[in-house]
């Protein structure tokens, strides 16, 4: 099978338009003397069976039949996986960072696994660059950049609610962080590079199905839904703009308490979501995860619909990395009937605005400033003078007290999720 014909293999452009169909003039051995290769083509009864060896090794220069799938990337158990971990686990950064150690590890193995499988595929030519593009999606979680923004501030010496995993001594854990930035340009480097730089798997799909813009389909569908439903995008927009608007308005006093900067950003992000936690919910953990998720399905459904489960070692472990994650979860849910029922709006709706709250909350808008700036020895235990994030633990939240030596600061909010 060591023959050449116009510079392609014979069992490249099998058996998609072999160079001896057709051609009754080529007298070669090759087309005369039927290969094994052949025999087991000719034997195949079923077209799905017919896909499964053309995807064995689909030629370069063909895309007769798409893009072949590939479970390991892109199946349902491994995208529905990667999205389950991030969401999840950035609920757990949010309001309860002292089980978010497990989630932390199994958001690292997703990463890892699919930036670096990947690289290593298209360092062997044995990946498309419409899955190359998948795996790089999905390892760009908003989670990702979560613990990005985190392992930064560490490193300049700010406390965070992830200490546990970032602290003081946690090089590890922070190199393995920052790491995924290389490896993760790497693959973005790869996926831009163009066929006659380096051959991806399939490439006439990339030109026949993509145009050649593969990259762009899974940053566009967003945008371009707001562009082909209108009224849709403005709901979107409005349903963030109207809520900080409201808000910004009724903290407006304590925001400009002490008339020191025209748009004080720090303060003004910590006075509302402290006061309005839900608003936080929505900004940092639902519109970000949606726009993910909505734009790596969208370019599935584009390029390709015909990615499907199998029992593989990948896909089953994709579904167990889960698991760490799902038990976390377990142990926050019976703080969320506390922490919903006492947010702003379901007690205007329940009619319960005036009525006590039912976890501890602040008796007045002076008790929304930080312990932090309470006391001053607290320095940090908050994440800093910007994070505005809400407290992850009773334990973090006796630390405080501790440190206060004494004093008697307002209560603060009760439970995780304030």
């Amino acid at each position: 099978m060591s023959n050449l014909f116009n510079g392609f293999s014979a069992t490249w452009v099998f058996p998609d338009h072999d160079a001896c169909f057709g051609d009754s003039s080529n007298m070669s051995s090759i087309c005369q003397i039927p290969t094994d290769t052949m025999i087991r083509f000719l034997n195949i009864s079923s077209p799905s069976a017919y896909l499964d060896v053309y995807c064995d090794n689909p030629p370069v220069d063909s895309c007769a039949f798409g893009y072949c799938p590939n479970p390991d990337v892109a199946s349902p158990a491994v995208r529905y996986s990667t999205y389950f971990t991030s969401l999840v686990s950035a609920i757990l950064i949010l309001y309860s960072p002292e089980h978010v150690s497990s989630s932390f590890f199994a958001q690292l193995l997703n990463n890892y696994s699919l930036i670096v499988a990947a690289l290593v595929a298209i360092t062997k030519h044995n990946l498309t660059k419409f899955h190359s593009v998948i795996a790089l999606t999905l390892a760009a979680s908003p989670l990702s950049l979560y613990l990005l923004f985190y392992v930064f501030r560490s490193l300049f010496g700010r406390q965070t609610r992830l200490d546990a995993v970032f602290g003081s001594g946690m090089y590890l854990n922070r190199a393995l962080v920052l790491l995924m930035m290389p490896l993760w340009t790497c693959l973005l480097g790869f996926t831009t590079l163009p066929t006659s730089a380096w051959q991806f798997q399939q490439a006439a799909c990339d030109t026949q199905i993509a145009n050649n813009h593969i990259a762009s389909l899974f940053f566009l569908p967003f945008i371009m839904f707001f562009i082909d439903s209108p009224e849709i995008g403005a709901l979107i927009i409005a349903s963030i703009a109207i809520p900080w608007g409201i808000a910004i308005w009724r903290l407006r006093k304590i925001i400009w308490a002490k008339h020191d900067r025209v748009l004080p950003l720090g303060r003004l992000w910590r006075k509302v979501v402290n006061r309005y936690p839900f608003i936080q919910f929505y900004s940092v953990i639902v519109l970000p995860h949606v726009f993910w998720i909505f734009n790596i399905e969208v370019g599935l459904r584009i390029l390709s619909t015909r990615e499907r489960f199998t029992a593989t070692y990948g896909q089953l472990l994709a579904i167990f990395v889960t698991v760490p994650p799902f038990i976390q979860l377990c142990l926050v849910l019976p703080r969320i009937p506390i922490w919903f029922i006492d947010l702003a709006w379901v007690r205007l709706l329940m009619g319960r605005r005036h009525q006590p709250f039912a976890g501890m909350r602040p008796q007045d808008e002076s008790a929304l400033m930080t312990p932090m700036q309470k006391d001053p020895t607290m320095v940090g235990l908050l994440g800093g003078t910007s994070d505005g994030l809400p407290l992850g633990s009773d334990r973090m939240q006796m630390r405080e007290l501790d440190l206060g030596k004494g004093r008697s600061p307002a209560p603060w909010r009760s439970g995780s999720y304030s």
